[in-house]
């Protein structure tokens, strides 16, 4: 069964790899598609990530009074958007990712490629904003003074990232064709992961009776990940890098077999 998961997503890499042109295209143009109508366009992809931590830090600086010792209200601020950064990413990839078969199913029934690019050019063009987001903070932790060696690793950690919303989205992209409703649980889901995960608080706040929700939440060490390499004075733990990589590969190959069981069903939908 094991080796079966595993050819799985060794079959979805290649598949990648070998449409990697193909993908690069359809991306561009759903990317320049999602935002022409628009009146300010692209400028959305600065405006949601900053709208975003405007309220967060209200929320936390203004509300709660929340203080980290030894920290400036910059330095929790950078705290704060390190860790929005991947959440802005997972949920856009995660909201459109649960629809993106269903609202494409003439692309499913018709196009001579692959459905399973359908997902990953969905996950990929949901990343753009929070692209921006990691250059914003590049920009304000340079200017800090406080940029380490680590960022080199940023581009293994993205990776990591977008093999564990590929596993995601092959799910729930599927099962959303037979059960629309999923969508909007996936919606509700990501409202509460953004208060329960440890973006405006550190773990140890917790009380200790609920400090096993925050471990058994992925988005945890996700933002572990990205802090630690985003941020030059954050501390490394290498326990949560461990999990944060296991779990992503091995959310990418169950999901990836998961897909590839149940894709040829999908024309069986309208």
């Amino acid at each position: 069964m094991i080796l079966r998961i595993a050819r799985s997503a060794g079959r979805v890499l290649s598949m990648i790899w070998s449409y990697r042109g193909v993908l690069t295209s359809i991306t561009r143009v759903e990317l320049a598609k999602r935002y022409s109508g628009s009146a300010l366009g692209k400028a959305w992809l600065l405006i949601n990530p900053l709208l975003l931590l405007g309220i967060y830090l209200f929320v936390y600086l203004v509300v709660f009074k929340m203080r980290f010792p030894g920290y400036s209200e910059f330095d929790y601020t950078l705290y704060v958007f390190a860790g929005l950064v991947p959440y802005i990413g997972m949920s856009e990839a995660l909201n459109s990712g649960a629809v993106s078969l269903r609202q494409n199913m003439h692309l499913v029934k018709n196009v001579m490629l692959p459905v399973d690019l359908i997902p990953v050019r969905t996950v990929l063009v949901a990343l753009a904003g929070q692209v921006v987001s990691i250059l914003i903070v590049a920009l304000l932790v340079t200017g800090d003074g406080n940029i380490s060696w680590r960022f080199l690793l940023l581009p293994l950690v993205i990776v990591l990232q977008v093999l564990f919303l590929l596993g995601c989205v092959f799910v729930l992209s599927a099962v959303v064709v037979a059960l629309p409703d999923v969508a909007n649980f996936v919606n509700l889901s990501l409202l509460l992961l953004m208060f329960i995960s440890p973006i405006g608080f550190k773990p140890e706040m917790v009380p200790g009776g609920f400090q096993a929700m925050i471990y058994l939440n992925p988005v945890y060490y996700m933002t572990e990940a990205f802090r630690t390499v985003l941020l030059g004075n954050h501390p490394i733990d290498l326990e949560a890098l461990g999990w944060f990589a296991l779990i992503c590969v091995v959310t990418f190959a169950l999901g990836c077999a998961f897909f590839r069981r149940f894709k040829n069903m999908l024309v069986d939908y309208e």
